[in-house]
This record gives C-alpha cells, sequence and structure tokens, in this order.
C-alpha cells in the first residue's frame, strides 16, 4: 500500500517554511509521497491576496526547483478545484480515497491548526478515520500537549507531533502584510 503525506494549505504565498516541512515530510521513513493540496479557498479564512491559479503555478515551480531527489517525492494537487464550495478537509479526503483506494492518506496539519480544529468541518469524522501529523510552528508552544490530548483519545486513529520537524518565524500571514505595505 502506497503511503501518501497530505500537505494542504492556501499557500498565499508558499514560503521557504512550507518547503522545508514538506522537505521533511519527504524524507520519514516510509513516505512514497508528499502531496500539497492548494486549498482554493479555505472555509476558515476571509481572502486570499493571489488567485488560486496564480499560487498554483508558483507552487509547482517551486516545487520542480527542488532538488530532484526531494522533488520526485513531492507533489502538487488541484483536486480541491474540482470540488464543489465550501471545500472541506473531509471532502477532500473522501474524493482522494474514492480516487485512489489502495493509498493510506495522512494528514499534516501545522500546530497552530491543531489548536483550531474544532472549528473544521466534522472533526471528529477526520480524527477518526485520517492519522495526523502535526508540525510545530512557532508561537503555539501548546500545540504538542493538545495533539497528545487527542491522540489519547480511543477514537482517533493516531496524532504524531513532529517535534524535531523544521521550525521558521516565517508566515503567509506575515509576507502578505509586508507586501501590502
Amino acid at each position: 500500500m502506497k503511503t501518501v503525506i497530505l500537505f494542504p494549505g492556501s499557500f498565499d504565498p508558499l514560503h521557504y517554511g512550507h518547503t522545508a516541512i514538506a522537505e521533511y515530510l519527504a524524507l520519514r521513513p516510509g513516505t512514497d509521497e508528499v502531496r500539497l493540496i492548494l486549498s482554493p479557498r479555505n472555509p476558515l479564512k476571509t481572502t486570499d491576496s493571489a488567485t488560486a491559479p496564480d499560487r498554483l503555478s508558483h507552487i509547482r515551480s517551486a516545487i520542480s526547483s527542488l532538488p530532484s531527489a526531494i522533488s520526485a517525492k513531492i507533489t502538487v494537487s488541484d483536486i480541491e478545484f474540482t470540488l464543489p464550495e465550501p471545500r472541506y478537509t473531509l471532502d477532500t479526503l473522501a474524493a482522494l480515497r474514492s480516487r485512489e483506494p489502495d493509498t493510506r492518506f495522512i494528514l499534516a496539519v501545522g500546530g497552530d491548526n491543531i489548536l483550531i480544529l474544532e472549528k473544521w468541518h466534522r472533526w471528529r469524522d477526520i480524527l477518526s478515520d485520517t492519522e495526523l501529523l502535526v508540525y510545530p510552528r512557532p508561537g503555539y508552544p501548546e500545540a504538542e500537549a493538545r495533539t497528545g490530548e487527542l491522540d489519547a483519545l480511543p477514537w482517533t486513529a493516531g496524532l504524531t507531533y513532529l517535534a524535531d520537524a523544521p521550525r521558521n518565524d516565517i508566515s503567509s500571514t506575515r509576507l502578505r502584510e509586508v507586501k501590502m505595505q
């Protein structure tokens, strides 16, 4: 069975922090592929500064410029472009499982997202059906404890906090703010 780590996001813009996490995930033992899933419009965000097609083009270009040993294991998906709005992670997972029934999908999320997971559409269903990898984000020290709390619930598929993952202070929000100044 193929193992694919899904790394979803708005990537507005994609930056070194994203590519560092993607590279780290690609090097995890047992990982066949890391798939960046571009969300054309995140239901928890009000707006994006760049168009979805522009972000998709930028992401594909950035991944293709990585060293070939790494870029060979990282793909970019526009599956959410084909899904009806609002686009929820649960629906993306269902579409992928329908298309690739022999693939094991693992979801990678940042520590900031694990703290607001209850805002996600049918978040309990996601946790019961999908393993999660949680990477640290600066400014969210409580994410490790929250990951452990959720992993201890008897109905979850499993959560792992990636304490040794790269930590970068860069954020898309901050880059957009700087660009607007």
